[in-house]
């Protein structure tokens, strides 16, 4: 007995010094923050930035044709991940069609500055909308994949008339609309915490893992959860490599401004209801067999829009073994199977 409770103890004790060394290197990358903006490391990589209105640095790069005339697309990015990877994606496929392209980094993504606590509905105004002045950009199109999904659908609702096209790849809702609807949320919709708790002291330990997953065991540890989303994803050794090469770009200034944006209320309390956006051109693909964001969303929010007087709807729900990145691969990475020729196509 005595013994037992020594052992006990002693792992008790471990336990908390593992706890308290996470809390504390947390902590420290906190008050780190991020690692300076290397302008020209980005020059070097073919990006661009601009300075918002709040002083931020928002990173992004340009693609397709410089023809002034030419339609425009801009692609979000998900979680993790960052401007480049879009550019990477969809540059071929944006030449062989004739569209200009703009992929931009999401706040503490890439080169990008962070924003804790932020707001989905300000991203549109705070961010995107410097780009596209600079850029000389009216009208647009967007498509956005997973975290890109909510920015892509602020875009619409904050720009109306000026969004002639929304795509929609692997979607899911703000946390109230998933309730009201009685859908499914995304991953860690009712798990993440907030940003005030992540403001907490002792929350320092998810800053340390954070930075373990992200930056320590990059990018295996990312890729291992990848693997589990579709059967034949380990297969795919290109998409491996393009979505491990992200991720590490990701986190280019650190890992603090991902971890912010993990935050539930970024992540599911988006200001605005995606049930009021009136565009008319929307293009929905949701593989059957994701995992990360719930197949049903993307079913809902192909009736949802159906149900608007004028609205066209491309969907499609393939199952074909890569789940959450069934549409980054393949002929759908082609420009004729793309995502933007399907936004083409609906624009008349």
């Amino acid at each position: 007995m005595l013994l037992a409770a020594q052992i006990l103890g002693a792992i008790a004790a471990t336990g908390l010094a593992l706890y308290l060394a996470a809390v504390a290197f947390g902590l420290y990358l906190k008050r780190r923050g991020q690692l300076p903006f290397d302008p020209e490391a980005l020059a070097a990589e073919g990006g661009k930035y601009v300075t918002t209105a709040d002083g931020r640095i928002v990173e992004y790069f340009t693609y397709g044709p410089p023809d002034p005339d030419a339609r425009v697309v801009v692609n979000m990015h998900g979680s993790g991940m960052e401007a480049r990877e879009q550019a990477r994606l969809n540059a071929p496929i944006c030449e062989g069609l004739g569209v200009r392209g703009i992929a931009i980094s999401l706040p503490g993504f890439g080169y990008s500055d962070m924003q804790p606590g932020r707001k989905v509905k300000d991203w549109p105004r705070d961010d995107l909308a410097p780009v596209l002045a600079v850029e000389d950009v009216d009208r647009f199109m967007i498509t956005g994949h997973s975290q890109g999904n909510p920015h892509a659908m602020a875009a619409a609702w904050y720009f109306g008339d000026r969004c002639e096209g929304l795509g929609l790849y692997a979607p899911f809702l703000p946390i109230d609309v998933s309730k009201e609807e009685g859908l499914k949320g995304g991953i860690g919709m009712e798990a993440l915490p907030s940003t005030g708790k992540l403001r907490k002291w002792y929350m320092g330990w998810y800053f340390a893992v954070m930075h373990l997953s992200v930056v320590t065991f990059a990018p295996w540890l990312p890729l291992q959860a990848l693997r589990r989303d579709g059967r034949n994803i380990h297969a795919d050794a290109s998409l491996l490599r393009h979505v491990g090469d992200s991720a590490q770009r990701g986190a280019a200034r650190g890992v603090i401004g991902g971890a912010w944006e993990s935050a539930r209320d970024v992540c599911y309390e988006w200001g605005f209801d995606p049930r009021v956006i009136e565009t008319r051109n929307v293009v929905i693909w949701h593989a059957a067999d994701e995992t990360l964001c719930p197949p049903e969303i993307g079913r809902w929010l192909a009736e949802m829009f159906r149900g608007k007087e004028g609205v066209n709807v491309n969907f499609r729900d393939d199952d074909v073994g890569f789940g959450h990145f069934t549409y980054s691969r393949g002929e759908f990475a082609t420009p004729g199977g793309s995502m933007v020729k399907a936004l083409l196509d609906g624009c008349g």
